[in-house]
């Protein structure tokens, strides 16, 4: 299973209330993937897609 967070400006301040979340949904075997919002929105977007797809492949069947 995997969680795909994207931070940017509106996430801040809540970094306490999203280190907890991500510390239960890790105890459940979730595993994280994260991005700044500027690598998503600007031109970097296909590095960010590479990211997924390589983390997919190596992760088949576990």
């Amino acid at each position: 299973m995997l969680a795909i967070e994207i931070d940017g400006l509106s996430y801040r301040g809540q970094e306490e209330y999203d280190k907890l979340r991500r510390e239960k949904l890790e105890s459940m075997g979730i595993k994280f993937l994260r991005f700044d919002d500027d690598e998503v929105c600007c031109k970097q977007i296909e590095k960010v897609l590479g990211t997924i797809e390589k983390w997919i492949k190596n992760n088949k069947g576990n």
